[in-house]
């Protein structure tokens, strides 16, 4: 009974089957004319059985696979190379760095020359390093928002951002040259008569450096944005490498034991990182020939940018208290205080500016897109991995601060007094480590949501709170409180900045999608 009813439908089935074929599938629905042409081409029209044995079958609920005749190989896929070498120009910058300390130890060891030049280098140098990431972390925002908005907006943009970096730099580079004479007798009020003018006539010298310098930052601007990163991470190479020249012609006697020959290294410095900008492929490719007209979208950026060199100024004048506490010591303890910073900012400044290059591009586009929370969790755990390093690289210099010391710098003039006279700062210093790197990213979120008011609320808190640690543990301590209050500063500024940044970070929007 089951055989011959299994029989009849089948005959039923074929017979349909046989009329859909026979008037061309008019009225096919669904996906019957893919069965049809299915069933036709492999002859299962003939065999009535077999056909209505394929349609009892359950349709499956996935499109099958089936090997490739050629299996893929997986592969790991590896940063792109422009990423990488930002971390490897970077190291490598901060290697010829620890040289130039080496080689200004030989030559110059702890005498009254170098500390000429670090207390007038301070001001222009400070300046440099500070305002380039400010003014990316200001700009780079607002191209993005440009850009979104079309090309011609973009060009117009690129234009107002070339246009203000440069009279800017200007600005400021005749202005410190001619306040020359009070401004260094603000960084170094322990100094009178003639140190006092060797330390005006370096500050005009140093000023160009940072005019020239600053030039390159709009170039810098354009080139983040396209994610080419290796002419910003080879500033401190170029930089350095003048400096190493101009060390060892000292060292050698070929050049006069003054400040003079390394103000004008560091000139030169500055030349080659604007050279380096400008000669980048992708800076060479944009068009600056045509500007477009004014347009009502224009965003206004001289307040902003105004705001942030505000902040960057309020931000390094706790490096100038130290200096200023440092002059009026014994003499010495202006270098000893140099030669320790520079131990601590090697690493500090390799993990923190790596971080900043490598991944604020992808911060701002989401600020940009309308997800900074979003775009605060991607970078997070990259975060957390480099506070950390920092923190266990601070802890092993606390533990091996003579020794360092010794390594680095014990050599020619370096003799033992600057030695444990640098251990000394260095001991405490570098355990304020992880709180600059930190400070350092985070400083670059906040110029990113362009809450500039919250940066300049902690530049005024850590001017307060480093002119309460030196007044509270350098009596105490000496050298060594010079350290302390540069931790306490740094730790209990974090803190803040934190609670700050966690706050006031704005919500996604619910139709922002973040942009890898």
């Amino acid at each position: 009974m089951l055989r011959f009813i299994a029989t009849k439908n089948a005959n039923l089935v074929d017979r349909a089957l046989q009329q859909m074929v026979h008037h061309g599938g008019s009225k096919r629905s669904g996906a019957s004319g893919d069965e049809d042409g299915f069933i036709l081409q492999h002859g299962l029209r003939s065999t009535p059985r077999l056909a209505a044995y394929r349609l009892a079958e359950p349709m499956p609920t996935h499109r099958p696979t089936y090997p490739s005749r050629s299996p893929k190989i997986m592969r790991v896929k590896l940063p792109p190379l422009r990423k990488l070498a930002v971390p490897a120009l970077l190291g490598f910058g901060i290697v010829v760095t620890l040289g130039r300390e080496v080689v200004f130890a030989l030559g110059l060891g702890g005498s009254s020359d170098l500390e000429v030049f670090r207390l007038a280098f301070g001001a222009p140098n400070m300046m440099g390093q500070s305002m380039a990431p400010t003014f990316v972390g200001v700009m780079l925002p607002l191209l993005a928002h440009a850009a979104a908005q079309g090309r011609d907006q973009e060009a117009r943009m690129r234009q107002r951002i070339l246009r203000f970096n440069f009279f800017g730099v200007a600005a400021l580079c005749l202005l410190g040259m001619v306040t020359a004479y009070p401004l260094s007798r603000v960084l170094a009020p322990g100094y009178q008569g003639e140190m006092l003018d060797q330390v005006a006539t370096q500050l005009r010298i140093l000023w160009l450096f940072f005019g020239i310098t600053g030039l390159s930052f709009s170039a810098r601007t354009f080139l983040n944005q396209r994610e080419v990163f290796w002419p910003g991470a080879s500033t401190s190479l170029a930089v350095s490498l003048c400096f190493v020249v101009a060390g060892f012609g000292i060292a050698s006697g070929a050049l006069p034991k003054e400040a003079t020959p390394l103000s004008w290294a560091a000139v030169a410095g500055g030349a080659v990182v604007l050279l380096l900008q400008m000669q980048a492929k992708p800076y060479r490719r944009l068009d600056f020939a045509k500007p477009p007209a004014r347009s009502p979208h224009d965003v206004p950026i001289l307040l902003p940018m105004l705001g942030a060199l505000f902040a960057t100024i309020c931000a390094s004048a706790p490096r100038f208290l130290d200096r200023a506490y440092a002059s009026s010591m014994p003499s010495g303890s202006v270098a000893a205080l140099e030669y320790s910073y520079n131990v601590l900012a090697a690493p500090g400044i390799l993990l923190g500016t790596t971080f900043v290059m490598v991944m604020f591009p992808s911060f701002a586009r989401g600020v940009a897109a309308g997800a900074p929370r979003a775009a605060a969790r991607k970078v997070l755990p990259l975060f957390l991995w480099t506070t950390s390093g920092a923190l266990a690289i601070s802890l092993l210099v606390h533990g091996f601060a003579d020794s360092l010391v010794t390594l680095f710098y014990q050599r020619g003039a370096f003799a033992e007094a600057d030695a444990a006279a640098t251990a000394d700062v260095l001991r405490w210093q570098c355990l304020g480590m992880m709180p600059m790197v930190a400070g350092m990213i985070l400083a670059q979120g906040f110029l990113g949501l362009r809450l500039i008011r919250f940066l300049l609320l902690l530049s005024f808190l850590r001017i307060g709170l480093r002119w309460i640690a030196l007044e509270v543990f350098v009596p105490r301590f000496g050298l060594e409180g010079l350290g302390l209050a540069y931790t306490f500063t740094e730790a209990i500024a974090l803190v803040i900045a934190a609670l700050l940044f966690a706050r006031r970070l704005p919500r996604d929007s619910s139709t922002a999608s973040l942009s890898s």
